[in-house]
């Protein structure tokens, strides 16, 4: 990490949220395969982020450690609503938060209910984050075909504008659009940062953005916003 040469784009976007914050905390959120670029300047900053119960839970909790960062373990199947809970009360205290949309187990690169209900209960507003690698080595047969930056590489850290969801709960219709909304936002983030750096890829995959249609937001009529929109929060 100490090799990595990191350039930060839209900032602006970050100090904009932190101003309109009722903390001055903002929920910082990123997709499953960008982790490790995404909070790689952050050391011995005040961020909580949400790590699973499962063993690369644990490891990730290890390494988010070593960063002086804060790592709140639970998930959708184990301890989601704890950690749910603690996460909002350190985003209250101050503390800004990590989640990754798309964890701890996918679909990938597609957005769940949780990140809106953190920011509907805190009142932090979500800022989408997406970075790239010159160079990395792409984990093509995990899940989220995790990215791991090589030595030396030049990286990009592009942070949009910033999504303020009501302390009202949202309808289905409402909570589909947020998702959609934030999905095309990293989307927009990862071009970005990837022409900058000069990564390979020609945008998202065509699985990735099946699920953005209209017609496939019929499939979440059966959820139960309050008691669901927790789950998918943990990395």
């Amino acid at each position: 990490m100490a090799t990595l040469r990191f350039h930060r784009e839209g900032i602006h976007h970050v100090d904009a949220a932190r101003a309109a914050s009722p903390t001055g905390s903002v929920i910082f959120c990123l997709w499953h395969q960008h982790l490790v670029l995404g909070i790689g300047r952050s050391r011995l900053q005040r961020i909580a982020c949400l790590t699973s119960l499962s063993r690369d839970g644990t490891i990730m909790a290890d390494y988010i450690s070593r960063l002086g960062l804060r790592a709140i373990r639970g998930s959708s199947s184990r301890g989601g609503l704890k950690a749910a809970r603690e996460l909002i009360q350190a985003i209250s205290s101050g503390w800004d938060g990590a989640i990754t949309v798309d964890g701890p187990r996918g679909p990938y690169k597609e957005v769940k209910p949780g990140p809106f209900e953190v920011a509907r209960r805190s009142g932090a507003p979500l800022i989408p984050v997406a970075a790239r690698a010159s160079l990395d080595v792409s984990f093509k047969g995990a899940w989220d075909r995790f990215r791991l930056p090589l030595p030396g590489a030049r990286v990009s850290v592009v942070y949009g504008a910033p999504i303020v969801v009501p302390p009202e709960y949202p309808t289905l219709p409402e909570l589909f659009a947020y998702r959609v909304e934030l999905a095309q936002r990293l989307h927009d983030n990862e071009a970005i940062a990837a022409a900058q750096v000069g990564a390979s890829g020609k945008g998202p995959l065509a699985s990735c953005l099946r699920w953005m249609r209209p017609a496939d937001a019929d499939a979440d009529d059966h959820v139960n916003v309050q008691v669901n929109a927790i789950n998918g929060m943990t990395v």
